[in-house]
């Protein structure tokens, strides 16, 4: 599987991953010289997939906008990334431990 990578560039910004846990992660936008913005997210996998002669292999999927609101969130300072993080995180902790 193709695992997100430490730093990627989209939608015109610069993206670095800052911490990853066990089913979210978060990276921190360039958004200017001065200004950065962070992503928090849920760590999610696209199968693998053929369309038409292109092979896809499994890889873990970074947010589109449209991700926004569901499973990927945006904070404007580390603190409440990182708050969001431990959330996502904890309640990964809880689920696993309601299904043993």
């Amino acid at each position: 599987m193709k695992y997100l990578p430490r730093e990627l560039k989209k939608n015109g910004f610069t993206y670095t991953q800052l911490l990853r846990g066990g089913r979210s992660c978060i990276y921190e936008q360039q958004v200017s010289s001065k200004t950065r913005r962070y992503e928090v997210f849920l760590i999610k996998v696209r199968p693998a997939r053929k369309v038409f002669a292109n092979f896809s292999p499994e890889h873990e999927k970074f947010p589109g906008n449209e991700d926004f609101g569901k499973w990927a969130w945006s904070c404007f300072t580390y603190e409440q990334a990182l708050k969001r993080f431990n959330g996502l995180e904890d309640h990964s902790s809880i689920l696993s431990i309601k299904n043993l």
